[in-house]
Formats: C-alpha cells, structure tokens, sequence
C-alpha cells in the first residue's frame, strides 16, 4: 500500500540527512508520528507534504504513517550523511566486479550476530538506495517510480557502487555517522543527459534532440526498429556461422591448418598477412592447446581472459565455461574439473561488431589454480566462422539530454543531502570543448533546483578523469585532458572539489579497478571542503608562476611536506618549436624548468594528453600534481 501512496525513497532502511528537516510527500493525506512527535499534512502543489523537524545522527528509529484507518510503520531509519552518487558506468562499477581486488571488504562482516546481518544494527551503518534508471523527455518528474534501499552486509555488499562504498567506510570510519549513498549512475551517459531543459537553454539544438523522445510510441518504434535489426543481424551470424556448424569447439577438430595469430592483440593488427582482419566484422574462433603435467595442482583452476572484443564465448576442453555479451567486463570463468593430465585445449568463439575486434592487451591472460598458472600468450591458431558486415547500431535514450535528468536526479532534490559526488565526462570526449560550460550550468542548476528546499548550498565533488589510451607525450588537442581542465574550472564554483584520479586508471580499460583510492581521494575532497579538516587534497595545483633569468619557477599548493619527483617533464611550446624538458624541484613548493634553449615560449604543458607519459610529480602524501596548462605572456 505504501509504494501508492509515498516516494519510495520513504522505505524500511532509509537513512535521513541529519540535522535537516525531512519531507515526507503523500497523495492523500497523512499523519506521521516520529521520536514522539505528531505531524499532520498540509496540502502544497496538489500533494500532501509533512515537514520532520530535525534529528541529530542515530537510529535506528521507526516511523509510523495514518492515512484514513490504516497505520504503515516504517522501519530501521537512521539519521546521518546522505550523498547523492551519480555520473556514468565508473561511479555505476558495482563491488561484485571488484571482488577479487578487494575481498577483504567482504571480511568485515564475517563476526556480525544475526542482528548485525539483517543490517538493523550494523557496526557499519552504510546504506544504499538505487533508483531505477529511467528516463523522461517530457517533463521533470514529481518522483521516482521505485527503487529501494540496501543494508551494507556481506550478502548484499557486490550491489554497492564501488566508488561510493569506499567513500562512505572512510566517511563513517573518522566520524562514525550513519551514510546513505543514493545511486543515480547510467553508463554511457553524457553530462546533457543529466541536465534540465532550463540549464540547457545555451544548447537549444541538445534541447531539441531530447524533445525528440517524448513521444512513448516513438521510443517505442525506435527500439523495436533496433531491436530486430540487431536480432536480425546476430541470427545470421550464428545460421552461417561454420563454427557453430561443424562444432569447432571440439577437441578433435583439427586445427592444423587454422591460421596462426599472436595474442592478446587487435584482430586488425595482423591484417598485413590476411586482408580479412581488415576492420573485421563477424565471428572469429581461436583455439590454442597446452599441457598440463599435474592435474592435481590445478584444482579450483580459473580461466582469466582480460576483456574481448565485442562477445565471447569460451570452451575449455570441449566444455562450455561461459561467455559475455559485451567488450568491458572481465572475462572470468571457473575450470571447474575439466583439466586432466597432459594435452587440453581451449576455444574461443568471438563476436566482432564493427570492426575493432580484439584481446586486450595488458591484462591477465591465462588459466591458473593456487599451485599452477598456464600462461595464454602468444601463439593461437585461428580461422573465421563467417564474415559479416557491420552490426547495426544500439540506440541508448538514456543518452539523449534531459531525460535522466528529469526522471533521475529532480525528484531527489527535494530531500536534504549533504553532498553530490559525480564521476562522468568520459561519454563527452566528443565534444570535450563544450564540457566546462555544461559542467557548470549542470552544477548551478541542481543547486537552484535543490534550493526549493534548502538555503544551503549543494556541495559537488567531482572525480578528474583518470588515463586512458597508450602513453603518449602532452598533446593540447587530446580530448580527455581537455575534459580534466573542464573540470578543474569548476573548482571556481563554491563548495565544489576534485579529486584527482590520473594515476589511478589503466590504458586499455575504460573501468579501472582501483575505487578504493579514488574513494579515498573524494573523502579528502569532501572532508577538506564540508567539515574543513586540513589534508593536502586534490595535490598540487599551480598558484603562480615567475620568470627569472631564463629560468621558470612554478609554485604550488597542497604539498605537504614537499613536492616530490620522479624524472617530471614538461612540454615547453615555442613560436615553431616544441621542447621537452626536464623539472627541478627547488623549494617544498616549487619547480625550476630551464628555458634557455627554448626561445619565445607561448605554452607550457604538464600532465597533458589523454594517457601523458610526464606525469611523475607528487606531494608528500602521494597525490598526484594535478595537470596543467600555462600561457606565458611575453616579459
């Protein structure tokens, strides 16, 4: 009865913002009692709202609602820290795909009592409420549809948003305060999907493309449109697909004039010795066979592949192990028993898309057990199951400007928060010029919005976009630093931080795995610039910058104890030239970088590339100096 007639962020479990009062809004009208007060509704914009007065950290508590003759009792309410967590697929990366990075989070729970594990009266009190990704084009909606929150536990711990639960336990750990994460995350999405229509209004084109989906039976014609090309397409793959057809996974199939292939590696990398791995599109199988000399020592064996480009499916001595639909998450699969002494093969089936079919490369790549690990590098045989033209393309609204915005993130800026934290920008490298604008009209906007209910200002905390791509040298052109800037000028905005991430990303992976430290940095972030704790957080950013005697000095600030070096460079650009040069550290604060041989200097850059390969200055607590981009003006 309660999912009619309350929000369903009003649930058993909730945690509340402390020392804030709480809305409760209801269709009908209501009464509330909570820690022995009586609150009767009044009617405001045709709902019925009821105003909590505040509550200092703790719980739990429970709450009990009257409407006409019936009483709906709300349950293990806490009063704490709530964080609004939203962005794209690295804030969305859930704990499960971490597991084997970090299960020590999982041992924390392991002495709870069986009142601790049903999560009402837990040692860590973290709870999370995940709203249904939805989307809305035509309007900027009253509330959400559903979701629900969830108790911190060992059952429920792979749910967590990684980023999120590492923030909350250092959160909870130096303040012991109660900590609901509301998770707000899509992948894939652009920042103008996380935008209103109002905060829009300099992107009138972005407005009009978003308006485009308001109509249900457009969507409607658009997905089932999609839908059947993609089916059509995969189906007629797998019919002529000769692999499927002459059960290529077999161990007695004969592979000796399969052609021969190095991985991990792109499939078009070897598209000089067969000119059909050109931009391939269908499905590719790759077989390699190995030895095993103690089937004993490989109990427990897994078959770890990286991650494969678009689809796989994976066979270990004939045996189906598993497979994955798509080209980001790690190929993880069991060997259960199928070992056995002497020869064993595996196989893969591959599914290319549109041409960038591949093995990653860097990752781990081999089957292994405790006592044994059988390295898959190097050489495969393979041959192809059949050639095809290009996939036709998804369509993903969620893309599209405003929607997520208005089913999403509205609705939730009527409830008091302590703080938003927001890791995006990945899906803007398109159109990375634009992205400082949209930053700051998006993070103005949600604060007018949330202002309806509060006078406080709503503090961002925003995660800089770490590497990616192979290393190269400082390129102004380079979108994902671009992007980074964009988010440093934010920094200009009130209660608004960073927390830098360069160093904490992979080149080959999109979703790199170390949360724990990004978590950690957006801790510091919020605990330097919400409860005014000193820490030397983001790192070092350039406050100044002098010119002496051919010389450059650089100074900074949040360095601790110093600023600390391992062979910096810098990229020194002239009227024709571009230098490369070396950074002394010549003060705690400061850097020297000789210009002598450099001529009219109009540009230096640090950290400036999507993966720089000079990034190699830190303070004293191991956070990273943050990029940057100096003109310098003619002395």
């Amino acid at each position: 009865m309660k999912e009619l007639i309350l929000s369903p962020f009003v649930s058993d479990g909730m945690i509340i913002q402390r020392d804030a009062p709480f809305p409760v809004w209801s269709k009908i009208k209501i009464t509330i009692s909570f820690l022995g007060k009586t609150y009767e509704a009044n009617q405001k914009d045709g709902k019925w709202l009821v105003t909590l007065d505040p509550v200092k950290s703790g719980g739990p508590f429970e709450m009990k609602i009257k409407l006409d003759k019936k009483t709906i009792k709300i349950k293990d309410i806490y009063s704490g820290d709530v964080w609004l967590c939203s962005g794209q697929s690295n804030m969305e990366l859930m704990m499960q795909r971490l597991r084997d990075n970090y299960s020590e989070e999982w041992d924390c729970f392991k002495n709870k009592n069986k009142k601790e594990k049903s999560g009402s009266s837990s040692s860590l009190i973290i709870r999370q409420f995940k709203a249904a990704q939805e989307f809305d084009f035509s309007c900027e909606r009253d509330d959400l549809t559903s979701g629900s929150w969830l108790c911190a536990s060992k059952e429920n711990l792979h749910e967590f948003s990684g980023t999120a639960w590492f923030f909350a336990r250092k959160m909870f750990e130096k303040y012991g305060v109660p900590i609901g994460l509301v998770m707000t995350a899509w992948g894939g999405t652009p920042i103008e999907s996380w935008m209103s229509e109002e905060a829009l209004l300099e992107f009138p084109q972005k407005i009009a493309e978003g308006r485009l989906y308001a109509s249900k039976a457009k969507r409607d014609e658009i997905t089932a449109s999609v839908s059947k090309a993609i089916n059509d397409w995969e189906n007629e793959v797998k019919r002529l697909d000769l692999g499927i057809a002459q059960k290529w996974e077999n161990m007695d199939t004969d592979i000796s004039s399969w052609k021969e292939i190095n991985l991990p590696g792109d499939f078009s990398d070897f598209a000089q010795n067969d000119h059909d791995l050109d931009n391939f599109c269908g499905v590719i199988w790759l077989s390699k066979d190995f030895e095993i000399l103690n089937k004993s020592s490989c109990k427990n064996a897994k078959v770890w592949l990286g991650t494969i480009v678009d689809a796989d499916s994976v066979y270990l001595n004939g045996a189906y192990i598993g497979s994955t639909g798509y080209r980001y998450p790690p190929r993880k699969y069991a060997a259960s028993k199928l070992l056995k002494n002497g020869k064993n093969r595996i196989v893969i089936r591959v599914t290319c898309n549109n041409g960038q079919g591949g093995v990653t490369k860097d990752k781990p790549f081999n089957i292994f057990s405790d006592n044994e690990t059988v390295e898959l590098k190097g050489a495969w045989k393979y041959k192809i199951g059949f050639k095809a033209d290009t996939r036709p393309g998804e369509f993903f609204f969620q893309r599209m400007a405003m929607g997520n915005f208005n089913a999403m993130i509205y609705p939730l800026l009527k409830y008091p928060l302590k703080g938003v934290l927001w890791y995006q920008g990945e899906s803007n490298d398109s159109n990375a010029n634009e992205y400082a604008k949209l930053l700051k009209l998006m993070i103005e906007d949600w604060r007018k919005k949330y202002s309806r209910m509060s006078n406080n200002i709503l503090p961002f905390i925003l995660v800089q976009l770490p590497i990616w791509k192979e290393a190269s040298d400082n390129n102004e052109e380079h979108h994902w630093a671009i992007l980074r800037e964009a988010q440093m000028q934010a920094l200009s905005l009130d209660k608004t931080a960073i927390a830098a991430a360069l160093d904490l990303g992979e080149w080959n992976d999109l979703h790199p795995l170390n949360k724990k430290d990004v978590g950690y940095r957006l801790f510091l972030a919020a605990d330097k610039t919400i409860f005014k704790e000193e820490n030397t957080s983001p790192g070092p950013m350039v406050v100044k910058h002098e010119i002496k005697n051919n010389k450059i000095e650089i100074y900074f600030n949040n360095c601790g104890g110093g600023l600390i070096q391992s062979c910096p460079f810098v990229t020194v650009i002239c009227e024709n030239e571009r230098f490369r040069l070396p950074v002394t550290i010549s003060e705690k604060d400061c850097i020297i970088i000789d210009v002598s041989k450099a001529g009219n200097i109009k540009t230096i850059l640090y950290a400036w590339a999507d993966n720089p390969r000079d990034r190699q200055l830190f303070n004293s607590d191991g956070l990273p100096a943050l990029p940057f981009k100096l003109e310098i003006k003619p002395e």
